[in-house]
């Protein structure tokens, strides 16, 4: 068994003893009639699995075994390295007189990276490493002094670190004939002590017209022909109290520094239920497709200074995961239905920690749901998901589309909301209840009132999508202790190299 199918069945183990050992406790309890629920035998769920397909190739309706060993290569969408001169030995500090080299830190220790490659970096990236790291050590044409070695010293002075952040496929605003710098990319150059204008008396020393060199002025020329040069969406300086931008000239002056994506989504219908078939960063093949199929089209637009999955395909397999749990669910409730098919009876679903909308947008674009209220705290998040949801026609109160379910953005916190509408419930009629609660939160797990919401209301189904293990372990054990039984569960490899794992769990309220 290789380490990356160890950690993946670790987890697996880790999880399912504590459903057992959760099982255990509630037998135990209901021989003692000491517990809210019964159990006379242990609800074995099913477990798998997924792998995350390669981005580059991902139209794909299955999971295939030979996707293991390319899964750890081309991923990230974001990524920050240290920059240093290439000789260790050199006394050069301030990047002014010598190459410099992408490194990472090893338990503590600098090491340079071969040949400048990072093979867990998305394409994007790797392309936008190797035309920035060409760029920083380009040499005049004519050196007449040592001190004027570097064409673009302003850049280069107390340059420590750089940070990459891209789309997740190749749709971005920035287009190029090279396929590696196709997509949106965004650089920031950090700037150590002294700082970005500011210049130590060993800098000063080792090049005299540093001032003139060393400039706002100076930095902006420089930084736009970077930009434009290495098609990068925007390039950003920040030091201490400093932070400037300046964006491709393709973009006009943008005044966000934002990341474009598309996905879609390709369903088909089935005695009136919506079934997913694919999920893809990549546009259809139209011309070949099932004429039963629908493809429908997610934009996304997400701030680089929120947060978004950094991983491209586990993003995609999640979302593919959640979308046929919520196809499964929504067909359990057409059969409950005894209306025509035009009447047939939706779930309205609850989301909590909703981001900028990563999930929220292709579930109203299914058009799985009859409704989706989505709560978010973080007041970028809040915003960028209320646009995707307005570009994408399914923001409620915005003349969205019929085929889209309608979508509310709240901001809130997760768990006063969940509290404040435990209280409002025994009020609320069935059209306002939630069938579904959709949990995606920080790796610290939820808060216990948000798992009182889901015991002590309305909510038939919870799928809850965990970065955090062990904070899962303990939900799972409060909300299988106070009704729910878990159905199914997955384990995505979410770093690879890592002890990082993506869990997803769908839990019924037991009957």
């Amino acid at each position: 068994m290789n380490k990356h199918n160890n950690k993946l069945y670790t987890a697996q183990r880790e999880i399912y003893q504590q459903l057992v050992n959760t099982s255990h406790k509630l037998l135990v309890a209901s021989s003692s009639s000491s517990s809210s629920r019964s159990l006379t035998t242990f609800p074995i769920p099913n477990i798998e699995i997924l792998h995350a397909e390669p981005v580059s190739d991902i139209y794909s309706v299955d999971n295939h075994d030979d996707v293991v060993e390319t899964e750890d290569v081309g991923y990230r969408c974001k990524c920050t390295f240290q920059l240093v001169p290439v000789s260790s030995t050199t006394d050069d500090v301030h990047n002014v007189q010598s190459d410099l080299v992408y490194s990472i830190r090893i338990h503590g220790e600098v090491v340079p990276l071969t040949n400048g490659i990072f093979p867990p970096a998305n394409r994007r990236i790797q392309g936008a490493m190797n035309a920035l790291l060409l760029h920083l050590n380009t040499k005049r044409d004519s050196i007449t002094e040592e001190t004027k070695k570097y064409k673009y010293t302003a850049l280069r002075n107390n340059l420590t670190s750089v940070t990459f952040v891209s789309s997740w496929g190749d749709n971005g605003r920035i287009q190029d004939n090279n396929s590696d710098l196709s997509g949106d990319c965004h650089v920031t150059l950090h700037y150590g002590p002294p700082g970005l204008f500011h210049f130590s008396d060993a800098a000063i020393t080792s090049t005299p017209n540093i001032f003139e060199l060393c400039n706002e002025v100076n930095w902006k020329r420089d930084a736009q022909k970077l930009c434009n040069s290495c098609h990068l969406s925007s390039l950003t300086a920040r030091s201490k109290g400093i932070k400037i931008t300046v964006f491709h000239s393709t973009l006009h002056g943008s005044a966000e520094c934002a990341i474009c994506d598309d996905l879609w989504i390709t369903m088909k219908q089935n005695d009136g239920i919506t079934e997913i078939v694919g999920v893809s960063l990549v546009s259809p093949d139209t011309t070949s497709d099932d004429s039963s199929h629908r493809n429908a089209k997610v934009r996304y637009t997400k701030s680089t200074e929120a947060f978004q999955h950094p991983n491209a395909g586990v993003m995609l397999t999640s979302l593919r995961w959640l979308l046929r749990s919520l196809s499964s669910i929504s067909r359990e409730y057409a059969v409950r239905s005894s209306g025509a098919l035009s009447d047939i009876q939706k779930p309205r679903l609850l989301e909590m920690y909703c981001g900028c909308g990563a999930h929220t947008i292709p579930m109203a674009k299914s058009n799985i749901l009859s409704e989706i209220v989505a709560i978010e705290l973080d007041d970028r998040l809040v915003t960028a998901c209320k646009n995707n949801c307005l570009q994408n026609h399914c923001l409620a109160g915005s003349n969205g589309h019929s085929s889209n379910t309608q979508v509310t953005v709240i901001k809130g916190d997760a768990s006063m909301w969940a509290l404040s509408t435990t209280s409002n419930e025994s009020t609320m009629n069935n059209t306002q209840r939630f069938d579904v609660l959709l949990v995606d939160p920080p790796k610290e797990g939820l808060d216990k009132t948000v798992c009182e919401f889901a015991l002590n209301g309305h909510i038939q189904h919870v799928i809850y999508i965990s970065c955090g293990r062990r904070a899962l372990l303990r939900d799972l054990d409060i909300l299988c202790m106070g009704g729910f039984d878990v159905c199914n569960l997955a384990v995505i490899d979410l770093f690879p190299g890592t002890d990082s794992v993506e869990s997803l769990v769908y839990l019924r309220r037991a009957l």
